[in-house]
């Protein structure tokens, strides 16, 4: 995955596709901003269109109360239809229990406000990966 695999009209298609939701999270999320900690959000229409992507930096490693203070404010502020997230980190790209807790804090927002969730993903140094969904469907 890189966001060197992006189709020039990327801009345009839905997110539907796993492949191209972690192409375009690898676009987002930068190296510095992975080594810095961030949240970045991918506001979505309902066409699962990315109509905004917001990043949130300097956050070292992301923990679930930074994570539900974001989105309370962020998500409380605007309507949107569909979202994807990532949690960015310096290190490993093998899941923590604090990855897996940003996790279900973007799942349970998104929920309490009806948003679609299409992913949420690990952006970590050498990786981009999308949390495990059953994850998202069990919650």
């Amino acid at each position: 995955m890189t966001f060197h695999d992006l189709p020039p009209h990327s801009r345009d298609l839905p997110l539907d596709d796993p492949t191209l939701r972690a192409d375009l999270v690898d676009l987002v999320v930068s190296l510095a901003a992975r080594e810095g900690g961030c949240l970045a959000l991918l506001l979505l229409d309902d066409d699962h269109v990315c109509t905004t992507p917001m990043l949130v930096e300097e956050m070292g490693v992301p923990q679930p109360e930074q994570v539900q203070q974001v989105l309370g404010t962020v998500l409380g502020q605007l309507e949107i239809p569909g979202l994807v997230a990532a949690v960015g980190r310096p290190g490993s790209g093998l899941f923590t229990d604090a990855d897996r807790a940003c996790h279900q804090a973007v799942v349970e927002a998104c929920r309490a406000r009806g948003i679609t969730l299409l992913g949420t993903y690990l952006a970590s140094d050498n990786a981009v990966r999308e949390m495990p969904d059953h994850l998202r469907l069990a919650s």
